[in-house]
C-alpha cells in the first residue's frame, strides 16, 4: 500500500483505494441479507449511488469511512449486512463524493442531502458511520430540521485538528498513523476548526439524538469519540459508549478475523432495537 506522501498523486491514490478495498474484502464476512437493492439518488447536478439492505420499517442511513478519500459501497457492504440482519432496521449505504477530486464541502453536502431526502420518506430515520463517515453522520445530523432518531458512530473521526491525546499516543505502530491522518485532513480540505469538518468542535450539542459510540483502545481517534459521547451526555441527550480494549481503528469491519468485531456490531444493533418506535 502506498505511503501517505504518495496519496497526493493519482497513482498513489489509486493504489491506496485498491489496497483498502482489498483489505476490506480479506477481513470481512458477507452475510446473506434478505433484500439488497442498488439505487441512485438524482440531486440534479450529481447522482449518488446508494445500496439498501433489509426490510425493516425503520431506516439507518450509513456513511462509510476511508478518510474522505477512499472507501465505498463495496468496502462497507459487510458491516451494513450485519447491522441490517441484527437490528431489524433497513440500512441505506451512501456513495458520497470523495476528495481530492471533490474536496470539502462535497461529501458534507452529499451527506446532508441524502439524510434530508431519507427523512422525507421514512417515518423513523437514524444516521451513522464509521471513521470519516462517522464525522459526516455527526455533522449531517446537526444540519437536519429535526434530529434523527439516533446517531451511530464506529471509531469516528470527529476532530480534524488532530489535537486529542490519543492521536499522538497511538499515532504510530497501530495501523492508522498521525502522518496518515494529516494527509486525510489536507486532501479533504476545509478548515479543521469548522464544526462541519470537526463535529467535536460544535459549540453546543444540545438537541442531539440518542448517540451510540464504539471506540477502540489502540485507535488514535479513541479520545475524540469518547469526548463526543461525554459532551452529548452533558448537553442533555443520552449517549451509550463502549470501548473495546485491545482493538485497533476500524476493528468492527474485521468480522472474518475478530470475534470482537461481530460483538461490537451486535451491541450497536441491540442499542438500535431498544430505541422507541
Amino acid at each position: 500500500m502506498s505511503e501517505p506522501a504518495d496519496w497526493f498523486t493519482p497513482a498513489g491514490l489509486a493504489e491506496l483505494r485498491a489496497g483498502l478495498d482489498g483489505f476490506a474484502e480479506d477481513v470481512s464476512i458477507r452475510e446473506p441479507v434478505e433484500v439488497l437493492v442498488d439505487e441512485v439518488l438524482d440531486l440534479g447536478d450529481r447522482v449518488l449511488p446508494l445500496r439498501r439492505y433489509g426490510t425493516g420499517e425503520r431506516l439507518l442511513v450509513w456513511f462509510h469511512g476511508g478518510g474522505y478519500i477512499t472507501g465505498g459501497l463495496d468496502a462497507i457492504d459487510p458491516v451494513c449486512r450485519v447491522l441490517a440482519n441484527r437490528s431489524g432496521w433497513s440500512v441505506l449505504s451512501v456513495g458520497y463524493r470523495l476528495a481530492p477530486e471533490d474536496p470539502f464541502p462535497a461529501a458534507y453536502d452529499d451527506a446532508v442531502a441524502v439524510l434530508r431526502h431519507a427523512s422525507s420518506g421514512a417515518e423513523v430515520v437514524a444516521v451513522g458511520g464509521d471513521s470519516a463517515g462517522g464525522g459526516l453522520a455527526a455533522a449531517a445530523a446537526r444540519a437536519c430540521p429535526s434530529p434523527p432518531a439516533a446517531l451511530v458512530l464506529l471509531c469516528p473521526f470527529l476532530d480534524a485538528t488532530l489535537s486529542s491525546p490519543s492521536v499522538h499516543e497511538k499515532g504510530s505502530d497501530y495501523g492508522l498513523t498521525l502522518e496518515g491522518l494529516r494527509a486525510f485532513v489536507q486532501l479533504y480540505g476545509g478548515d479543521p476548526a469548522d464544526p462541519r469538518v470537526s463535529p467535536l468542535l460544535t459549540p453546543d450539542l444540545s438537541g442531539m439524538p440518542p448517540t451510540i459510540v464504539v471506540t477502540a483502545e489502540h485507535d488514535p481517534l479513541r479520545d475524540e469519540g469518547e469526548r463526543f459521547a461525554a459532551r452529548v451526555d452533558e448537553a442533555g441527550a443520552r449517549a451509550r459508549l463502549r470501548r473495546w480494549d485491545g482493538m485497533l481503528h476500524g476493528f468492527p469491519g474485521m468480522t472474518a478475523d475478530l470475534p470482537e468485531a461481530m460483538e461490537a456490531l451486535a451491541w450497536v444493533a441491540e442499542q438500535l432495537r431498544a430505541l422507541p418506535t
